[in-house]
């Protein structure tokens, strides 16, 4: 190789203006991106509680019935506690005479019915209450979970 050649390779040096651009356009689109994000999360709102349908109404909350089903001192054996009322141990057919005379009783056929199940009841435990649940004539039936517990 001659020194010309030596010369010119070491002189030629990449044009690092275009990479610089495209970083800096990254940059800046990341940086925007990131400041929408966090405004999506929640939009304050304060609405006048008397303007539109129904003004001045008041909000009643329909009360939620709650069935707990704990596990019994046998494997098999299943406590039911219904509105803090222990009805018999495993007995399903009481639990639906106690939602029927609910139902009789002026409770909303559609309000809601929170089955709470421990970790260890058996799962023919809790299909059993959901099925007296459904047989009394309530049709909101929800699974609630207790955070605080696990089946471990």
């Amino acid at each position: 190789m001659r020194a010309d050649d030596r010369r010119m390779l070491r002189d030629i040096v990449p044009n690092l203006a275009p990479l610089v651009d495209v970083v800096m356009v990254i940059l800046i689109f990341f940086m925007l991106g990131t400041s929408f994000a966090t405004s999506e999360a929640a939009l304050p709102t304060r609405l006048p509680a008397d303007v539109g349908p129904g003004g001045e109404a008041r909000v009643t909350i329909v009360p939620i019935v709650q069935i707990a089903l704990l596990a019994g001192t046998d494997a098999n054996a299943c406590r039911i506690i219904a509105v803090d009322q222990e009805l018999p141990t495993g007995d399903f057919e009481s639990l639906r005479r106690w939602l029927s005379a609910k139902l009789a009783a002026g409770a909303d056929a559609n309000g809601r019915v929170a089955l709470l199940a421990d970790p260890t009841v058996r799962y023919r435990h809790v299909i059993s209450a959901l099925d007296a649940c459904i047989r009394a004539g309530f049709r909101n039936v929800q699974f609630s979970v207790d955070p605080g517990r696990s089946a471990g």
